[in-house]
């Protein structure tokens, strides 16, 4: 341990050196759980995962007073799998986020590797955050997915009024398509967020364009057509007392936005076709504890799910518990169940985990 923060105080020394004190920020989750995997086909599975409740990480913030009201602000983020001390995101450094950008008076302008304005948005918005496996919106409705994209400029409006609005271009997606910006593929999205004291609406846009050439045009394609996807979402909660009230509804047009992560009994790929997702949930605070409930579907239709006979309902119902032991650590369990999938009716799976999440 002491070598470790003897090499941590080496990594921050050029920082601290100029920096006023506290201006860097080393932070991270640890987050290990015990999960188990149900399916029709293949039985019931239990193993270790990471990052269940949140992605473990660490990273490295910072900020710095420019004067005039302006701030230099940066942040570089590694994902970790704690189960066996690897990186995350396909093994990069920061993959988490690698941005720099200054604020002020005008807003926040971002440059860099960083979490999509839709999908930084819609995390709020869901009793599970957008986590714990398949009990998170993220499994019907995809736009809550955590979609990070390379060479990203994003800009957020200050506050009036509560009313605040976010939008963000990635100039090369994957960091894939070379100089020429043709060769490239590229995220667009927006978010518009209304804040008021007990409750809270949101409204985003995600759209990509995949590049000729690239895997995900080629993929498209074979899928049928080559269609360029995109989402919209509305989604809002309310707090009354010790409860809190979500809901969401997307509707997604001929893919995911985010391919890579595709969840089960669906597809990625669905030229011509529209999906709708609908969400419900509520939490419940009591002491230290907090006990969370939602039920989520997708409903799939058109182009060429309805060709190959994938326009079956998808609907999950998920329940879980969090108990504080501090500010820091807490223990949760959680349980889904998500029954049908597009192109089988009677398919379903379960998904349930006990874990421990640590934040310094």
């Amino acid at each position: 341990m002491r070598k470790f923060s003897a090499g941590i105080a080496v990594l921050l020394a050029p920082w601290a050196a100029d920096a006023q004190p506290g201006a860097v920020t080393l932070y991270g989750v640890v987050d290990l759980s015990v999960a188990g995997f149900s399916t029709q086909e293949r039985g019931t599975a239990i193993n270790m995962q990471s990052g269940v409740q949140s992605g473990s990480r660490w990273g490295l913030r910072g900020s710095e007073d420019l004067g005039n009201g302006l701030r230099a602000n940066f942040q570089l983020e590694s994902g970790v799998l704690a189960t066996n001390g690897k990186s995350a995101q396909g093994g990069r450094l920061f993959g988490r986020a690698a941005w720099v950008g200054v604020s002020g008076g005008f807003g926040d302008l971002r440059l860099g590797r960083q979490t999509s304005a839709s999908s930084a948005t819609l995390a709020d918005y869901d009793a599970f955050l957008a986590s714990y496996l398949i009990t998170g919106a993220q499994t019907t409705l995809l736009p809550y997915n955590a979609n990070r994209a390379d060479n990203t400029v994003a800009y957020w409006t200050p506050s009036v009024g509560g009313l605040r609005a976010g939008v963000d271009a990635s100039l090369d997606y994957d960091g894939g398509g070379g100089f020429q910006t043709g060769t490239t593929n590229k995220l667009y999205s927006a978010a518009i967020v209304f804040d008021r004291p007990g409750y809270s609406i949101a409204a985003t846009y995600e759209g990509a364009r995949w590049a000729d050439g690239t895997a995900q045009s080629a993929a498209m394609s074979k899928a049928g057509a080559d269609r360029q996807p995109f989402a919209y979402t509305l989604a809002g909660r309310a707090t009354v007392d010790a409860f809190t009230f979500y809901a969401g509804w997307s509707v997604m047009r001929n893919g995911s936005t985010i391919p890579a992560v595709q969840s089960p009994g669906q597809r990625s790929y669905f030229p011509g076709s529209t999906v709708h997702g609908v969400m419900a949930g509520a939490t419940w605070r009591a002491g230290a504890g907090t006990v969370m409930a939602s039920w989520q579907a997708s409903l799939p239709g058109g182009g060429s799910l309805e060709r190959d006979g994938a326009t079956h309902s998808q609907q999950v119902y998920s329940a879980g518990y969090v108990y504080d032991l501090s500010k820091r650590t807490n223990v949760y369990a959680i349980y889904g169940y998500m029954r049908g999938a597009w192109d089988d009716p009677s398919w379903h799976q379960a998904q349930y985990a006990v874990g421990m999440r640590h934040r310094f």
